[in-house]
């Protein structure tokens, strides 16, 4: 019998739980026991719940010793005591009875299991019914007889195999005769993070002017620590600022067996080698916050190990993650992953880590430009991306469908605005999360960002963002002519650019007149603080709007107007209304092919905004023309951006055509945005529940439901990326992107707090009826009662 904290017995059976969720245990070891497989099972089992916990619940089976006291939390539900044979077989017979879950993920380490290379979990898999997902941390090569059959067993009684390298995957088909199609490669997971300042983390760490490299992970003799002290010792002369940190304890099953015995034996190298001055110890178990930190302070990482066989580290992967350039041994891993984000040496060879020490501790730009690579080649290993890919074999192998799989939405972040708004407004460009203020600024992204904060602020009441709505105000203020014109360029410095009289800035016009209506009606959320201004500068303007002609800067023209004249009631904005909606529907019969009812002749960027500002435009004259246009126009659209399995952003790099072939890359998030919003609006005119349901999935391509299967949005450092390439996504986080996300945020938002009160309402209705029901049955129940009771 498997027994747990909740000390669940044979006769406790739960029946199977149908609808819309997956059961799924993990086996493995789990925290508090400490090891590297422990937090990792921790951090992915969070990811797949933060990640689909609408969709999947989790439950945890520790492995663990007999003689261990550890103490678990609630979501371990069984312990099996790895050194008791008999409890493998008893524990699959256990699950079997209790039919509550439908797959399992069972992690695979050498060592972890009773019996010669672990066998006795083949007692397990035997006897099991329920599908068992094997993750493999170390697959090993050349293996001996028994151990070949040990893996080939485990093997042909899993119905999927996960590794983390190609070079295991390989290893898997040629030396264990593992079928191909059988194998999932999913790399380390790894965590996202905030970036912060290096020289910041310096100081608070005590070490501010030095150069910094660095090791973490539970010490042992396996970590060839010696190796980098070596090279440390080679290049003191030439770099006497260097500082090499030593982070992590020793591994507590290195300590029970000898001691601090390998760190002793560091000390005395560290003493003979005259590098006392040059290494720190840092002998603690780190919690992940402050590791982050640790490696964001390093300038390189140092990844040393005397195992060949070694497939995967998560250390690695956390250095990476973290922009670490390194320096590293010849695993696998860092042969899949590494490559321009540092340097590869060959096992215990001190002089070549010396010799790529010196090499870019010298070159700053190399630097640089490897801490970019490294996030940027990192980024498929995000939890969020693994969760997906996790999520995805569980649908493989389970035998339950369910109808569909709910991505969770994430908590509103908006960091990422105030990282990147200065007192001009908001910066252009961002490499990876750090504003590049060289880009400069333009009306497009403040308008954009104005829209998204004053829904925000309208949602949330957030009032830190009082201060960026004035600042985006007041540079559309500043951008319009005497003529009532906008240009929409500035430099870094807030200086007006050439480029405004070189580029055709309609749509920044367009723009501009959206954000400034949108704001006049929301004005009683700023007590007036905007009125008479936007109300002289849309008056002004009035003229540069009549002569609009490209079809975005008449609808965002449109929408802005209708937003405007909500509050004023003019009859001679209705007017113009109609007019530039008649502009719509004239480039549309012009246009418009029996198989392609556009109003261009090929669909290229921010499309469903012009549907959009015909519906718009239907509202307030009732015109029928502009509904039918606008429903005949937006229905194709989403046909072609829909997809059966996601939803796809038409192609910056060839626009479509009809009956032509487009590129596959080049999907940017203002698209997802615009169509996020046009759907919304579509729902709420006609309350068509298809509309709602493509809402959902335009949303979750932010998400990760996309044609790369990974997410889009940094939900901790709240930006956006800035799209997904042939086969990769662009992590970039620029202001498009990120204020873009934000309207499409709103709107879910504005559509859940719409459901839940209707919920409530519903709710409430019910409890009504109850007490009615039960007031009236209330005689008639106590009757029967008392039958019952003489009986």
């Amino acid at each position: 019998m498997i027994h747990s904290k909740k000390h669940i017995q044979l006769n406790e059976i739960q029946p199977s739980q149908e609808g819309g969720t997956y059961h799924v245990l993990f086996m493995s070891t789990y925290p508090n026991r400490e090891c590297g497989l422990a937090t990792f099972s921790k951090d992915l089992i969070e990811s797949i719940q933060d990640k689909f916990n609408r969709s999947c619940e989790i439950d945890v089976c520790a492995i663990d010793h007999s003689a261990s006291h550890t103490i678990y939390s609630e979501q371990v539900r069984y312990v099996l005591h790895s050194d008791q044979k008999s409890q493998y077989a008893a524990f699959a017979a256990q699950l079997n009875v209790e039919k509550k879950y439908d797959c399992i993920f069972l992690q695979h380490e050498f060592g972890l299991f009773h019996g010669d290379y672990g066998s006795s979990i083949l007692d397990f898999l035997k006897a099991i019914d329920i599908p068992v997902i094997t993750t493999f941390h170390t697959v090993l090569p050349e293996p001996n007889e028994d151990r070949k059959n040990i893996v080939q067993g485990l093997i042909f009684h899993s119905s999927g195999i996960i590794c983390m390298t190609k070079d295991s995957a390989k290893i898997l088909e040629d030396s264990y005769g593992c079928p191909r199609n059988k194998i999932t490669i999913i790399p380390h997971g790894t965590h996202l993070l905030a970036l912060k300042s290096a020289e910041k983390l310096k100081q608070k760490f005590g070490f501010s002017n030095r150069k910094t490299v660095a090791t973490f992970g539970l010490l042992s003799s396996g970590k060839s620590i010696e190796t980098a002290l070596f090279a440390i010792a080679k290049i003191k002369a030439v770099h006497p600022e260097i500082l090499y940190l030593i982070i992590g304890k020793t591994h507590p099953e290195i300590i029970k067996h000898e001691g601090e015995k390998y760190r002793e034996k560091l000390e005395v190298i560290i003493s003979e080698l005259g590098i006392v001055d040059q290494v720190q110890f840092v002998n603690e178990f780190v919690e992940r916050k402050k590791l982050q930190e640790y490696l964001q302070a390093t300038d390189i990482y140092l990844f040393t190990s005397n195992d060949p066989f070694q497939a995967v580290s998560g250390t690695f992967s956390y250095a990476m993650a973290c922009g670490c350039p390194i320096i590293s041994t010849r695993i696998p891993q860092a042969e899949d992953m590494l490559g321009s984000a540092g340097v590869l040496v060959d096992f215990n060879a001190p002089d070549q880590m010396a010799l790529a020490l010196d090499s870019l501790l010298k070159d700053e730009e190399q630097l640089k430009e490897m801490k970019r690579n490294a996030l940027q080649q990192i980024r498929p290993s995000a939890w969020q991306n693994v969760a997906i890919q996790h999520m995805d074999l569980i649908k493989k192998h389970c035998e339950k469908e369910l109808e569909s799989i709910k991505f969770s939405i994430p908590s509103y972040n908006i960091s990422h605005f105030f990282n990147t708004t200065n007192e001009i407004g908001i910066v252009q460009f961002s490499q990876a999360e750090s504003p590049q203020l060289s880009s400069g600024y333009t009306v497009d992204d403040n308008a954009r960002a104005l829209i998204a904060l004053v829904e925000y602020y309208e949602i949330t009441n957030d009032l830190r963002v009082l201060s960026l709505i004035e600042t985006h105000f007041n540079f559309i203020v500043d951008m319009q002519q005497n003529n009532g014109a906008f240009l929409n360029y500035k430099n870094h410095a807030g200086e007006i650019t050439e480029q405004n009289f070189q580029e055709d800035l309609h749509d920044a016009n367009g723009r501009a007149i959206w954000a400034l209506g949108f704001l006049f009606s929301k004005n009683s959320l700023f007590q007036g603080q905007y009125f008479e201004k936007i109300q002289w500068m849309l008056t002004n303007a009035e003229g540069k709007i009549r002569t609009l002609k490209s079809p975005r800067s008449i609808s965002f023209s449109i929408k802005g107007l209708v937003h405007y004249n909500a509050v004023l009631k003019s009859i001679e904005i209705d007017q113009l209304i109609t007019e530039l909606a008649d502009r719509l529907i004239h480039l549309f019969e012009k246009n418009k092919q029996e198989n392609h009812p556009w109003f261009e002749s090929n669909i290229t960027y921010a499309n469903a905004v012009i549907p959009e500002a015909l519906l718009y435009a239907f509202r307030i004259s009732g015109i029928k023309q502009y509904k039918t246009v606008a429903l005949e126009s937006f229905d194709y659209l989403c046909s072609i951006l829909f997809q059966p399995d996601y939803f796809r952003v038409i192609s910056n790099q060839t626009w479509y055509e009809p009956g032509k072939v487009t590129a596959s890359e080049g999907e940017q998030p203002i698209d997802v945005a615009y169509t996020i919003i046009a759907l919304s609006e579509f729902y709420v005119c006609f309350g068509k529940n298809d509309y709602l349901t493509k809402m959902t999935r335009a949303f979750e391509w932010y998400l990760g439901r996309n044609q790369l299967n990974q997410i889009v949005y940094n939900p901790v450092s709240g930006g956006c990326l800035d799209g997904i390439e042939s086969k990769q996504v662009n992590i970039n986080q620029g202001a498009e992107a990120t204020t873009t996300y934000l309207m499409a945020r709103n709107r879910i938002e504005k559509h859940q707090q719409h459901d839940h009160e209707q919920e409530q309402e519903q709710s409430t209705q019910f409890t009504r009826n109850t007490q009615i029901i039960f007031k009236h049955t209330l005689p008639y129940a106590q009757n029967q009662h008392f039958i019952r009771t003489k009986s």
